[in-house]
């Protein structure tokens, strides 16, 4: 249900069907206080993505690119999305571009997995993208969508978490959303 504050949790459980009779399913709900559109701060979205061999399950990288789509789907023409890719080596795939133009999910559709998963790169390289489109007049956030599998580069947390923190005291901030 729509929280009366800032967000709400419900969560709730059961015994599962699947597996050993102790198995539980445990399900948990978030749930935001729904904002008119027409109320939103415009933003300046960097998505990072990780394009690495192991994203190309089917619930990985087009699981990515579906629910990418149905993010730019939501945006309107005050907001801009950059998109930054990973695996070997991180690159920029399209630079800071108008959310309602054609090519932003055009470049969401040509993704396709291959590589090893260099997580630091394309946080690195998303961040300075993200930096050269800042606007403090709107959102800035970068979102990184990944299956998790950090095995080039600074993989351990402290290094990562430092950058993290640093471009947050900056006003960039920083959503992961984990697939597979």
């Amino acid at each position: 249900p729509a929280p009366a504050d800032t967000f709400g949790i419900s969560v709730d459980g059961a015994a599962s069907p699947f597996g050993t009779p102790q198995a539980q399913l445990v399900r948990i709900g978030i749930q935001g206080v729904p904002i008119d559109a027409a109320q939103r701060q415009p933003a300046v979205i960097t998505l990072v993505v990780d394009v690495s061999g192991s994203m190309a399950e089917a619930n990985r990288l087009p699981l990515v690119q579906a629910s990418l789509r149905l993010l730019v789907e939501q945006l309107g023409p005050g907001d801009t999305v950059a998109l930054v890719t990973y695996g070997d080596t991180a690159r920029v795939v399209l630079e800071p571009t108008a959310a309602t133009d054609e090519r932003v999910l055009r470049a969401i559709d040509a993704l396709t997995p291959g590589g090893s998963t260099n997580a630091e790169a394309g946080l690195q390289l998303g961040y300075e993208v993200a930096g050269r489109a800042y606007d403090p007049e709107k959102s800035n956030r970068v979102i990184l969508s990944s299956d998790g599998v950090a095995n080039v580069g600074a993989t351990g947390p402290a290094a990562i978490l430092r950058t993290i923190g640093e471009r947050a005291d900056q006003g960039v901030f920083l959503t992961t959303v984990g697939f597979g």
